[in-house]
């Protein structure tokens, strides 16, 4: 993998589907005068309010803020928010035991880690997540309730959890340090499976170790491969190239257009490819986005997959981390992808090659029972009648 300008972008703010209500206004210098108006501001809310408040909390709602007309990305974390971010972003975290995606604005659990407490509890694939800590998930940005059920290992956490067709109920949890799993493998026909379900540091490895298990355990040369990238929301972008440059052997895999310069990239693909005469299909859905996007549009793009599903998310922006003096860190939208085609993600997202409908998706148990999803299916038949890419 060549970049001729190394990023250190993590990329791990989910698809969200909350935008800016208003355009913000033309550029204008900040002044001096703006300055003492904050600070006059400030000081009459600190000695005037009917209640007193607590000036740092005061503080940092002014920075909150300020970045919350930016983007829906766009975040700045405490000390010990970055450190879970950062947790995640490695592939490990506290918390339950549990991959969540997003369908229809609910919350459905994408997998169970059978080590985790969620496991233990008999929480299980495909179950909704109604409330938590009793504050339900309606009616609250859905990442929120998410990152809710993060925490430290030890703490505890309520979970109001329904299996579809049966009564909701309430489970407690204790949270705990857990690795958790992004790459899921299965076999038909020939034919590997692999479903990514987000992008960690790891992730590439991960897609590494499991084709090596998919061709040396079976014993066979794979017929096809199908990458199942639906519900994917992204994650650390290196991850992402990492993998399209597994499977290409040379040209642009992604570049960006920034005016920070940090995020100023082009990337190209090493010589070397995994499994270069298997044939690639990859599976999208309009949630997938982000760095799944850039995966599968450069996979497109240089004519290694052929594409299946429905028009993916749109969200083609690269979150730089800004570490803060003091151990916060500030999530900043910086970049924009472009496919090597030049065509831009963000607000279009990937077309696929071969449209299908999606209204219900059931992606991750898919893996486990895959006779009974339609994509897969659809995508075996074209990978064995000949379609190599």
């Amino acid at each position: 993998m060549i970049m001729k300008t190394k990023v250190f972008a993590l990329c791990l703010a989910l698809a969200n589907p909350f935008a800016l209500a208003d355009e913000l206004p033309p550029n204008r210098a900040l002044t001096l005068e703006d300055l003492r108006t904050f600070t006059d501001v400030f000081d009459q809310v600190r000695n005037h309010f009917v209640e007193p408040r607590d000036e740092h909390a005061l503080l940092m709602a002014a920075i909150e803020g300020m970045v919350s007309t930016l983007d829906p990305w766009s975040e700045f974390m405490t000390p010990d928010e970055f450190r879970e971010f950062d947790n995640t972003a490695a592939g490990r975290y506290g918390g339950i035991g549990v991959n969540i995606g997003i369908r229809n604005r609910r919350l459905v659990v994408d997998h169970v880690n059978p080590l985790g407490p969620a496991f233990r509890n008999g929480v299980k694939t495909g179950d909704l997540i109604l409330a938590v800590d009793d504050v339900p998930v309606k009616g609250r940005r859905l990442s929120e309730s998410m990152d809710a059920l993060l925490g430290e290992a030890g703490s505890v956490v309520r979970v109001e959890v329904m299996t579809p067709g049966e009564e909701s109920r309430q489970l407690e949890f204790e949270r705990e340090y857990l690795d958790v799993a992004s790459v899921f493998s299965a076999i038909r026909e020939g034919v590997g499976l692999v479903r990514i379900s987000h992008f960690t540091r790891q992730s590439d490895e991960e897609l590494k170790k499991v084709l090596k298990y998919l061709v040396e355990d079976h014993g066979t040369d794979l017929e096809g491969l199908v990458l199942d990238l639906r519900a994917n929301p992204g994650g650390v972008i290196q991850s992402a190239v990492a993998m399209a440059d597994s499977f290409l052997d040379d040209g642009l895999i992604v570049f960006t257009n920034s005016r920070y310069s940090p995020s100023r990239l082009e990337v190209y693909a090493e010589k070397g490819q995994w499994s270069p005469h298997t044939g690639i299909a990859v599976l999208v859905d309009h949630n997938t986005a982000s760095a799944a996007e850039v995966l599968a549009g450069a996979l497109k793009d240089r004519g290694r997959a052929v594409v299946i599903g429905e028009k993916t998310y749109g969200k083609g922006s690269i979150q730089s981390i800004l570490n803060m003096r003091n151990g916060a860190a500030l999530k900043l939208t910086t970049a924009h992808y472009y496919t090597p085609s030049g065509a831009t993600i963000h607000e279009r997202g990937i077309e696929p090659d071969i449209e299908v409908d999606l209204s219900v998706m059931e992606a991750p148990e898919s893996l486990q029972a895959p006779g009974d999803d339609p994509v897969i299916g659809k995508a075996i038949e074209i990978l064995k009648n000949g379609q190599k890419t």
